[in-house]
């Protein structure tokens, strides 16, 4: 188990760091950042060095520019450069690669990195909150179909993600000589893969499968609209997280805890059209069980 750090993006480091993936390799090339690194081998080295930045947290000015780009999945990717930046056997090549034909963007890369192994890797990185749609799954299915499990932007689907990956993102590594003109003197990558993180929500008052290749949690992860709060154990305590917050639990001696009937007047009074996560009060580990709640007209 990892120490419990105080500093926020130290906690954000280590849930990057020791959270598994969304999925395996069935359904998409998946590759951990950290592949081989001595950090895997070794995980003590690892909480040594976020350990040394959670005492001394100045030193994470230089790992974090003051972007004004505030998204939680550019949050995200910053999280994983700074990370690869620390690790000792691991270099950041190149980062977020435009590819252009004359003024028309046709793409970008994500990251160019040299891995533990000595491999060029070309990595697409995503954090992904999708919530199962039980109300579209077959049950005589044994897996669920990713086209069920959509962002709380129902725009958003883990089957468009997946297509979208696959045809378009993964590929234009092939096209860098021939695109990005400020990045020939790269070397072509030789493997192109994703790494997937954030969470499969699934419903909370029904069961539901995951995906071919969906990875279960180590705790529960449950979505449910606003009215379902009602069927919580009125006993339960939460702490909510702050979208910009979704990643590690806050700790658990310093945040307000909320009772079922507390976490509905506080979804209530936020209003429509935002998701709120929360996590369990008893659990501030990098595995806490989680619930995320959606506006009751969701997904209209």
């Amino acid at each position: 188990m990892p120490p419990r750090f105080h500093n926020p993006l130290v906690r954000d480091l280590a849930w990057v760091a020791a959270s598994p993936a969304l999925l395996d390799r069935q359904l998409l090339p998946m590759r951990d950042p950290l592949q081989d690194s001595i950090w895997r081998q070794d995980p003590d080295q690892l909480w040594h060095e976020l350990n040394a930045l959670d005492e001394a947290p100045h030193r994470l000015a230089e790992l974090f520019s003051d972007s004004p780009d505030r998204r939680l999945g550019s949050h995200y990717e910053r999280l994983w450069h700074a990370l690869l930046t620390l690790a000792p056997d691991t270099r950041i090549l190149a980062h977020n690669i435009a590819l252009r034909r004359g003024a028309h963007t046709l793409g970008e890369i994500d990251l160019v990195m040299q891995a533990a192994d000595g491999a060029i890797v070309h990595l697409e990185l995503a954090v992904k909150f999708y919530l199962g749609r039980a109300d579209l799954h077959n049950p005589q299915q044994h897996c669920s179909d990713p086209q069920h499990w959509w962002g709380i932007d129902t725009r958003d689907t883990l089957a468009h993600k997946l297509a979208r990956l696959t045809q378009h993102q993964l590929p234009l590594s092939q096209r860098l000589p021939e695109l990005a003109t400020a990045h020939r003197a790269l070397p072509l990558p030789e493997v192109a893969a994703a790494w997937l993180q954030g969470g499969l929500f699934t419903p909370l008052d029904q069961p539901m499968p995951l995906p071919a290749g969906g990875l279960a949690p180590p705790k529960p992860l449950h979505w449910c609209p606003v009215h379902a709060l009602k069927t919580l154990p009125a006993h339960s305590r939460w702490l909510q997280l702050p979208h910009k917050e979704w990643l590690m639990p806050p700790p658990a001696d310093t945040s307000e805890t909320l009772s079922p009937s507390a976490m509905r007047a506080l979804c209530l009074r936020l209003g429509r059209y935002r998701a709120r996560m929360f996590c369990a009060a008893e659990d501030d580990s990098l595995s806490a069980e989680r619930l995320l709640c959606v506006d009751d007209a969701w997904p209209a």
